[in-house]
């Protein structure tokens, strides 16, 4: 006789409890965060920046990497903007907008850093923010983005063991 509802599989079980370990996960991250004053969308931006491409730990690193030159070049373009804005009027943040996208899409081939989403999810991030453009801009949102990669990669290893543990007991 089974342990399990009759409506419940063994990959159903093993799906919530992927679903749950993640979930964990993302509430001790929030929590994490929250308690030290950092902005959770900002971490959980790093944490979509991480698990963009690639399957491994190498490949998160390099997102994470993209996604925090992302942030410098969002206050960049925020300075830029300011300084343009006299001269440019309205122009000043498309002209910014242009310039920030031709070099986004041109470290398309700097390998590994060559992530344009994570790039732009960093861009996002500090816009988002309302934050001026200043080091500690950078600091507390580069803090909340690592603190999300990081969590993002205790989740894949969440799930790794959880699937493992699911395939001895079901073998």
């Amino acid at each position: 006789m089974s342990a399990l509802p009759a409506f419940a599989t063994a990959k159903s079980a093993q799906f919530h409890a992927v679903s749950l370990s993640v979930a964990a996960v993302a509430g001790v991250a929030t929590l994490g965060v929250t308690s030290v004053m950092l902005p959770p969308p900002a971490m959980f931006l790093g944490w979509a920046a991480f698990n963009l491409a690639g399957d491994d730990l190498r490949g998160g690193l390099a997102n994470t990497v993209s996604h925090l030159l992302g942030l410098a070049l969002g206050a960049g373009t925020a300075l830029l903007i300011g300084a343009m804005t006299p001269a440019l009027g309205l122009l000043a943040t498309p002209a910014a907008v242009i310039g920030v996208v031709i070099i986004v899409l041109s470290l398309r081939e700097v390998a590994p850093i060559n992530n344009p989403l994570a790039y732009f999810l960093g861009l996002t991030s500090f816009f988002y923010s309302g934050l001026a453009p200043s080091a500690s801009t950078l600091a507390v949102l580069g803090t909340a983005a690592v603190i999300g990669g990081a969590a993002c990669a205790v989740a894949a290893f969440a799930q790794d063991a959880v699937a493992r543990a699911g395939e001895v007991r079901h073998a």
